[in-house]
């Protein structure tokens, strides 16, 4: 939505905006953002974008502020070269700032589109007026119309020849620009963050996140922001999904309904699955959405024969979808963590990250350097001496079966637990999957203790930076429901290779 419209003069320092009006949009006091310049229609886009050395700075102004945003760098002048005017449009997203000529000849721009436009010689005119060569679109054509978040194309790239026509005074840029597919996201399921973490690092922005854990919210809220709400899924409504307008949709819904095989009894309507449909059925109430990505156990994959895969590829037939298993391990984790992914595409196949390393990274690779003064790594359970007994009987890659049989409680003595139990890692192989190390005792490679919350984290490729909150328990939950870093940023990289491609090549499709 347009917040402001002005026209300013042009100035040899550069370009220096300070309306009231920025406090409305996204270009908050302390936040980065980047400009794209485009030299041959004398534009200048301004973004928000994560890491930039461009900081929105502030001006006090009548005991309040202004947000300001000044760039003094020679490239950004290039594209008002000759211009007599600016003319500065401000978005929430977006600010455009487009240099006009005053007294220009309109047909010297036809005659550049002739061969484009199939213009005949004779329709040439001379307009005395502002020059601002504009399309007009159909909604139709406009809504096909996708773009990269962070790049700036010419329309005329986005037109189907000899079905538009020129007129004056319309905005075509900025309304090529609200059709772009941002690499915005709308998360559900969020859980601490940890999935959402991978997209982030990749460049994306997470414009809504979904979680019902109040504890899980806090650690999210500490690392990714306050754009996460506290939600029960099987009550909220989806339609606020049409007003956040992000393109794509990632979430990993918990389902535990995978005993029937029987082909006559639906998957999707079994009360243990109840939350996957619930992702099913807000991918359709968001009809901005182009791409979805639905994380879950890999038997979501097997289940009746594949009857519960087949259930929800026919849900979502409108997309594309690819699906597999993932192996954190693989993509470069220290962790072997096996994940089901679907991946859902309305701008053409994207297939699964294949597998980026041919070295497995270890636990010692992934404690390097984890000091008490860590965050979370003093956020351990302690342990009763009968337990840490039982511990100095195993050496790394064992578990419970090394203990002895005296020492043993009556469920390891039936054989019925699981072989993560009492599990000490091994320093120079990968770690297992990392259940919660509380109920599971996964034990330290050299110490008689179970993992820190810090080394789980260390396990799930997060940054020292990310610090958990909550209850130690409630931490220990966290991680143990958690997406490996490393499995979000390889889903992140394919999709963001395929929107680009897309956007370089983009079509119209024919309704």
């Amino acid at each position: 939505m347009l917040i402001k419209k002005r026209t300013a003069k042009p100035s040899k320092r550069g370009i220096y905006i300070q309306d009231a009006q920025l406090l409305q949009t996204q270009f908050e006091v302390g936040k980065n953002f980047d400009y794209i310049i485009d030299p041959k229609s004398n534009t200048v886009t301004i973004v928000p974008a994560e890491q930039t050395r461009n900081t929105v700075s502030k001006r006090a102004y009548n005991g309040s502020y202004k947000p300001v945003i000044d760039i003094r760098k020679k490239d950004a002048l290039q594209g008002f070269a000759g211009v007599d005017q600016l003319e500065i449009e401000i978005f929430d997203d977006q600010i455009l700032i487009r240099g006009i000529k005053k007294k220009t000849a309109l047909s010297n721009k036809l005659g550049q589109l002739k061969d484009f436009f199939s213009f005949k010689k004779k329709e040439k005119k001379v307009f005395k007026q502002k020059n601002r060569l504009e399309v007009l679109l159909s909604r139709k054509q406009l809504d096909q119309v996708v773009g990269d978040s962070y790049q700036q194309f010419s329309i005329f790239d986005y037109l189907d020849a000899g079905t538009n026509r020129v007129e004056n005074n319309a905005i075509t840029t900025n309304l090529v620009n609200q059709h772009k597919l941002p690499l915005q996201i709308i998360s559900l399921f969020s859980g601490a963050g940890i999935f959402d973490q991978g997209f982030v690092e990749e460049g994306f922005t997470v414009k809504l996140a979904l979680e019902k854990d109040a504890e899980a919210i806090q650690t999210y809220k500490a690392n990714l922001g306050s754009h996460i709400q506290q939600a029960d899924l099987t009550n909220f409504d989806f339609s606020i999904f049409n007003d956040i307008k992000a393109p794509i949709m990632i979430g990993g819904s918990p389902c535990q309904g995978f005993s029937s095989s029987n082909r006559k009894t639906s998957f999707l309507e079994n009360p243990n699955n109840l939350l996957v449909k619930k992702y099913i059925e807000a991918v359709k109430a968001n009809k901005h959405c182009k791409v979805f990505v639905l994380e879950n156990v890999p038997e979501i994959l097997t289940a009746g024969n594949g009857q519960f895969k087949d259930e929800i590829v026919k849900e979502l037939s409108e997309f594309t979808i690819s699906y597999g298993v993932i192996n954190a391990v693989d993509m470069g984790s220290a962790q072997k963590r096996k994940r089901a992914i679907f991946i859902g595409s309305k701008i053409g196949p994207i297939e699964l990250p294949k597998p980026n390393t041919s070295k497995y990274k270890t636990v010692r690779e992934a404690f390097e350097n984890l000091y008490d003064w860590v965050p979370n790594q003093t956020d351990i359970s302690k342990s009763r001496e009968d337990t840490i007994e039982r511990m100095r009987y195993v050496k790394q890659g064992e578990n419970w079966t090394s203990i002895p049989d005296y020492l043993k409680n009556a469920r390891m003595l039936s054989g019925n637990t699981h072989s993560s139990v009492y599990k000490r890692l091994n320093m120079d192989e990968p770690s297992i999957t990392i259940a919660n190390p509380r109920k599971s005792l996964i034990t330290h490679p050299i110490e008689n203790r179970i993992l820190s919350v810090r080394e789980c984290a260390r396990l799930f490729g997060l940054k020292d930076s990310f610090v958990f909150k909550g209850s130690l328990s409630s931490m220990q939950q966290q991680i143990a429901n958690a997406v490996p870093v490393e499995i979000g940023k390889a889903i992140a990289k394919v999709i963001k290779k395929a929107i680009n491609s897309f956007n370089k090549h983009p079509h119209l499709v024919q309704v």
